[in-house]
């Protein structure tokens, strides 16, 4: 199974190939070369792990944190006490609930780009129809110390996390911003999110499912297969079993990834089995290695606790 260090790699090699003598001073945490420097600000929901957002290739990337509340506590993302009671609170049916970051949050983090020299801000986020963060981030924007534009990103997951590690390649060999959120925007749009869960009630609780919500009383003993539609979580199939669901999700995931070389990404929470299986069988269809990254407690806390989902995105973007 691919580690999240090949494939860091294999970011450094696409970064080699466009501006070669940016490289060695990516690997050593040195900026880039000129002072009109664009930073990118991200959410949790992107799904970047900390061993990337911590190595010097990812300096110029932030990311702001959604609040996980479990029973009455609210936690933040990546906290040893999120990692050991989320999993415990879903299985044991303790209500779980997130919440869109304060528009404050985002003003300290677009203060502290400027503060350290960057002369502009991408803000790419969540899809606003799964939640309010990007209106956040708009109001924090408003009265900004530098420029910044935000962008809905229509989707979740490492499919906004790919999305967000491009824009910082771009930004580090100093594409300006417009081309940079432009490429941004295509990638995003491109990228496929399949996922299957265990119950649907989680999303149900959390308002995600809209109009699949109707459809609850014909799933009660199928596994549902779902997509990102347009930013929103739509139902893709039915199948009757777990192993069916997997299949599912292969042969979709597939026919994306069909006739253009492409990036596979598989999540998982609470079934490393599953998620294995699904890397040997993507694995040879993939243009990169495809690495397992766990599902960060915001998509945890709404897709349960044996969710399991694919993410595929071109290698590159045509941008008009």
């Amino acid at each position: 199974m691919a580690t999240l260090d090949q494939w860091r790699d294999d970011v450094l090699e696409r970064l080699r190939a466009r501006r070669p003598h940016l490289v060695g001073r990516a690997r050593y945490g040195l900026k880039p070369p000129r002072r009109d420097r664009t930073a990118i600000v991200t959410d949790s929901a992107a799904a970047l792990p900390p061993a990337l957002l911590a190595h010097p290739l990812a300096a110029g990337i932030r990311q702001v944190t959604l609040p996980v509340m479990v029973g009455e506590q609210i936690h933040t993302e990546g906290t040893e006490d999120l990692r050991f009671e989320l999993p415990v609170a879903l299985a044991s049916g303790t209500p779980v609930k997130t919440s869109r970051p304060s528009p404050g949050a985002f003003r300290a983090v677009y203060a502290d780009l400027a503060q350290a020299g960057y002369a502009r801000v991408l803000s790419l986020h969540l899809s606003s129809r799964l939640s309010g963060t990007v209106e956040a981030a708009r109001l924090a924007a408003a009265d900004a110390p530098r420029p910044v534009t935000v962008l809905d990103s229509g989707t979740a997951g490492f499919a906004l996390g790919l999305t967000v590690l491009d824009a910082a390649i771009d930004a580090g060999v100093g594409l300006p911003v417009e081309q940079i959120t432009a490429r941004a925007e295509a990638t995003a749009q491109a990228g496929a999110v399949l996922f299957s869960v265990p119950s649907l009630e989680q999303l149900r609780r959390g308002g995600r499912i809209g109009a699949v919500a109707s459809l609850l009383g014909t799933l009660l003993h199928v596994r549902p297969v779902l997509a990102l539609d347009d930013g929103a979580v739509t139902l893709v199939d039915r199948p009757r079993s777990a192993a069916r669901a997997m299949d599912r999700i292969v042969e979709l995931a597939l026919e994306r990834a069909a006739g253009t070389p492409s990036r596979i990404v598989v999540h998982g929470f609470g079934d490393p089995a599953g998620s294995e299986e699904l890397v040997a069988r993507l694995q040879p269809h993939s243009a990169t290695p495809v690495p397992v990254v766990e599902l960060p407690a915001v998509l945890a806390a709404h897709l349960g606790l044996g969710a399991l989902g694919v993410v595929v995105t071109p290698l590159e973007v045509e941008v008009d």
